[in-house]
């Protein structure tokens, strides 16, 4: 099992690093990010997308900024680790930008990642979640939640706060899901506290009790 599932995530990986449903982000990006971690996961960590100064610039999710090596950092600590446990990855496997003209020519700018950007990454998470078959989904941030509840649970949220959503637990007959904080909230957004974060985190395995 363990070798049929390491061949599917082989294709699958190829599959993102070459994908070009995006065909602007497929011209501009450094590279796509497919996830990393547990080839039978109990639970996926799953990002927004991957930061230009972080995951972007090593092809590795949640590393080289503040936000990433948090999220590490905190799996380290706990008692679940990314060899056994958890599967890391991005519900848009590209940094958004596009091209915008300008004063002084035409230029690149991030974006936040659109609806089509969503749509066209979806069977790659889908297919990561075929593979790992997985007991847990943990959403980091409120459109990444927002959008998988209405995806994988026919759930609309109309909610413009993440305290809204964070730390509440979801089912359906496949998995379960719990919103979560974006780390960008505790390194960048001040948000929620670094303790509170730290002291949640540590509470998400405490889930797989109950799925």
């Amino acid at each position: 099992m363990q070798n049929s599932c390491s061949e599917n995530f082989d294709a699958l990986n190829s599959k993102v690093l070459t994908c070009k449903k995006c065909a602007e982000l497929a011209q501009l990006r450094k590279t796509s990010v497919h996830g990393v971690g547990a080839v039978n996961a109990r639970i996926i960590i799953i990002g927004d997308f991957p930061r230009e100064d972080g995951a972007e610039s090593t092809g590795i999710p949640f590393t080289s900024d503040a936000s990433g090596e948090l999220i590490r950092k905190l799996i380290s600590d706990s008692s679940l680790t990314l060899e056994n446990d958890i599967y890391l990855t991005y519900l848009v496997k590209c940094n958004p930008r596009k091209k915008v003209s300008a004063a002084e020519g035409e230029k690149i700018s991030f974006i936040e990642p659109t609806e089509e950007h969503k749509n066209n990454c979806i069977s790659h998470l889908s297919r990561e979640i075929t593979i790992t078959t997985p007991h847990l989904l943990i959403t980091l941030g409120l459109e990444t939640s927002k959008y998988i509840l209405k995806y994988f649970f026919s759930i609309e949220k109309d909610v413009k706060d993440m305290k809204d959503l964070h730390m509440k637990l979801f089912e359906n007959p496949s998995f379960k899901l719990v919103p979560f904080f974006t780390p960008h909230d505790v390194t960048v957004n001040n948000k929620i506290s670094l303790e509170q974060y730290t002291e949640d985190f540590q509470k998400l395995s405490g889930f797989l009790k109950i799925v």
